[in-house]
């Protein structure tokens, strides 16, 4: 029957709108990429711009700053007092003249000489137009280890006499071609510390633990008591954790508390002084118990003689840097 028959579709409307989305798609399509094209342009000559800058700004620096003679090192000038050889603070150092002053790095120079176990702080800075300033404090050595080293190579071994400054760094032994002319590295009279672990002795490094800092303030304080100029300290053993053992080059032990120093000092001194009135020696002495010091007595004709003492710098000598 007619009425049953289903209404055709308008083919010709339908795919008019089909085309006008895609007419709409392609305009938005459109205009997005002209907007990613103008981003990517800008950006991108920007970056040139930035690259293009940067080159020209380096060439004027180079043309202008680190290739001038104008800004040439022409003269150095080190201060210092120890015993280094100028020349050899100044190859630490990796400076010399002709080098482009402006083109230094400052920090680099000080960090390289301060690196050196030998030294203990640097100061370095310029004077324009054409002057380097160098400013060095050496180490001072105060005390000695005694290190076996090993060659398994040369199937040998030797002892090596390494340095510790007064705050505990170890410094490496003192090179001849280091030693500037008329200085003297004679460092025979300097205490000796025995009783330490040697995989702890590293030299440029700090030795901390607290019988190394009981040691060195007693070496300290002998250096400033009386006792410097009367006996000489030839060993102190760390390798006790509650006093610290010397030895005296006469044959003399003498025990120390681990603080103290300056009373344990005094009190030696009237005991040392005692011993020389009434013609006897110490063989012993315990000056870290508080009172009736305990101690051993040799006849004075059994002590070394004064003839066999090394040789030490006067007590006034600036040795604790």
């Amino acid at each position: 029957m007619w009425f049953f028959k289903k209404k055709g579709r308008n083919r010709r409307n339908e795919r008019e709108s089909v085309l006008e989305v895609k007419m709409r798609s392609r305009t938005v399509r459109a205009a997005r990429l002209r907007v990613v094209t103008a981003l990517v342009a800008a950006v991108g000559g920007t970056a040139l711009s930035v690259l293009l800058g940067w080159q020209a700004l380096q060439w004027a620096l180079r043309r202008f700053v680190y290739d001038n003679d104008a800004y040439a090192i022409r003269r150095i000038e080190l201060r210092h007092e120890g015993r280094l050889r100028p020349e050899t603070i100044l190859r630490w150092a990796g400076v010399e003249q002709g080098q482009n002053l402006l083109a230094l790095d400052l920090e680099r120079v000080r960090h390289d000489l301060e690196m050196n176990p030998w030294i203990s702080r640097a100061e370095v800075d310029i004077r324009r137009p054409d002057c380097l300033c160098l400013s060095v404090l050496e180490r001072e050595p105060v005390a000695q280890v005694v290190l076996w080293r090993l060659s398994g190579a040369e199937r040998r071994a030797w002892p090596e006499t390494n340095f510790v400054d007064s705050t505990g760094v170890v410094i490496p032994p003192m090179r001849p071609d280091w030693l500037r002319a008329a200085a003297s590295a004679d460092f025979d009279h300097l205490t000796r510390f025995v009783g330490l672990d040697h995989a702890e002795v590293i030299p440029g490094q700090s030795l901390d633990q607290p019988q190394i800092r009981a040691a060195l303030a007693l070496i300290r304080a002998y250096e400033d008591s009386s006792m410097y100029s009367l006996v000489d300290l030839d060993i102190v053993d760390v390798g006790s954790a509650d006093h610290l053992e010397g030895r005296l080059r006469q044959g003399t032990r003498v025990v120390f508390g681990l603080e103290g120093f300056d009373r344990q000092l005094r009190r030696w001194r009237v005991i040392h002084d005692h011993a020389g009135q009434v013609g006897r020696g110490l063989a012993w002495l315990d000056l870290s118990v508080s009172n009736n010091l305990p101690a051993r007595w040799v006849e004075s004709t059994n002590a070394v003689p004064p003839s066999s003492r090394v040789p030490k710098p006067p007590r006034t000598a600036k040795r604790h840097v």
